[in-house]
């Protein structure tokens, strides 16, 4: 200890004083950040499928990602989870020339992965494989993506496994607060839908071959390549391998548009727990809205911010409520999302959790964020979107879901200015727009004994028993 102290005191006499700003130092400057989103090129098929490809012979990977026009969204509603499954046993049930088994073994031999998934409204396909196996993993690939088998014994496995996991999302406050406010909140629409043990144990086989087969088609897909290849030689490879994919027989007509109108109610799952699971919120925005940045940046500023938020520094911070509170806009892409505040907290504090959170909200729609708030709001938001660019795979998907979505061609290139063109002004006018504090769906988990009179005040109290 002697001697790191004897070095630093003399690493100090050695170090000239410092001179301050008052004693003529000039201040640093730096230029503006230049940051130019790396463009890939954008390739039709003759089929109607549509390649974004970007080269890098850095490493000899070639990585692909897709989206699929399709999703839970389009499946009925008794048979809701036919498209997860579906999308799952896509690439698991092997194909019609290539068993489940054999299929795995020829991927893990070469180091390589091709998945499948299907969501609410889009499905995702995606491999992953060395340049020099570029032949055999393009094969398999196509093969996937045109010929899956749906193969009944891993179809067998997958229900299983879906079956144990809507059993397990019952059982975890969390998952069940979400999966009911996103139920009530979208009731009648396909955005409302989730599987439960009946629906998924009416599905078949033969129901997700024929969801498949009569909507997917070479048109369906946007595909992004990355990594060690040549474009041309890609483009003649997919050409090649989709000649003789058939066009989808039926296509999906558009999500139906989610209609904003009041859902004020209050909702309680009894459960003997010791804290409550809290949602409240109301219909929120699309990003096709004109205020949608301004939501953007005056939604971070409430709860979107993590530790900087309103909501963290007093729900958690100064009373101590909660261990995390958050707020977002969902920012809809097919249509209208939600806007949700969330949290848990102890069942004795259920009431001033939830009072703590819409006086927050409230001041947020009188006054609005602070300049300070909001230019570090702005600040932080596109300093994400800018290292959201880091990784070929992320420059792919944000082109893939710009052209998905059919969002403006310019939406990359015009994101920050749109996020700088927010002052506090408009922030706090799109709060008074978009802030319902007083009209909130209110969703509980927890113990009615005890949070039961705090939910009272709030109004009626509706019982909720979750479908199993």
């Amino acid at each position: 200890m002697r001697r790191v102290a004897c070095l630093l005191l003399a690493l100090a006499c050695l170090c000239p004083p410092a001179i301050s700003r008052a004693e003529g130092l000039p201040a640093l400057k730096f230029p503006p950040l230049k940051f130019n989103i790396p463009k890939p090129a954008r390739v039709e098929l003759k089929n109607g499928m549509v390649l974004y490809l970007l080269e890098d012979h850095e490493i000899p990977l070639v990585e692909v990602t897709g989206l699929v026009r399709i999703g839970s969204a389009y499946a009925p509603r008794e048979k809701a989870g036919l498209a997860e499954l579906t999308g799952h046993l896509w690439r698991s049930g092997g194909t019609k020339g290539t068993s489940p088994d054999e299929l795995d073994q020829k991927l893990e031999y070469m180091g390589a992965s091709v998945e499948t998934s299907i969501g609410m409204d889009s499905g995702t396909v995606g491999m992953k494989v060395m340049s020099r196996d570029l032949d055999e993993g393009f094969r398999l690939f196509g093969d996937v993506i045109t010929n899956p088998a749906f193969d009944e014994g891993r179809f067998t496995v997958l229900k299983q496994q879906m079956i144990e996991g809507i059993r397990r999302e019952l059982d975890d406050p969390d998952s069940l607060v979400d999966r009911e406010f996103h139920k009530l909140l979208f009731k009648g629409h396909p955005f409302g839908v989730f599987p439960t043990v009946g629906t998924v144990e009416g599905v078949s086989p033969q129901d997700c071959r024929e969801f498949f087969y009569r909507h997917v088609g070479p048109e369906s897909f946007i595909i992004g390549v990355a990594g060690d290849f040549d474009p041309a030689d890609v483009k003649r490879r997919f050409e090649t391998l989709f000649a003789g994919f058939p066009r989808a027989g039926e296509k999906f007509g558009a999500i139906p548009p989610v209609e904003d109108k009041e859902t004020r109610g209050v909702y309680l799952v009894d459960k003997k727990l010791s804290q409550t699971a809290i949602r409240f919120g109301h219909v929120g925005v699309s990003r096709r809205d004109p205020d949608y940045y301004d939501v953007r940046v005056m939604n971070y500023v409430l709860g979107g911010g993590g530790f900087s938020s309103r909501l963290m520094k007093e729900v958690r911070s100064v009373r101590g409520l909660a261990y995390s509170v958050w707020s977002y806009f969902t920012g809809g892409d097919a249509t209208k999302g939600a806007f949700m505040v969330g949290g848990e907290t102890k069942s004795a504090t259920t009431g001033e959790f939830i009072e703590t959170s819409r006086d927050i909200m409230r001041e947020m729609v009188q006054k609005g964020g602070s300049a300070e708030e909001v230019d570090f709001a702005k600040e932080a938001i596109i300093n994400s979107f800018i290292f959201g660019f880091d990784k070929n795979m992320d420059v792919l998907g944000r082109y893939l879901w710009v052209e998905y979505y059919g969002m403006q061609k310019n939406y990359l290139e015009a994101f920050r200015d749109h996020i700088q063109a927010v002052t506090t002004k408009t922030a706090r006018e799109a709060a008074e727009r978009r802030l319902h504090p007083d009209s909130l769906l209110v969703v509980a988990v927890g113990d009615k004994s005890v949070i039961g009179p705090a939910l009272e005040k709030l109004g009626s109290v509706n019982l909720v028993e979750p479908e199993k």
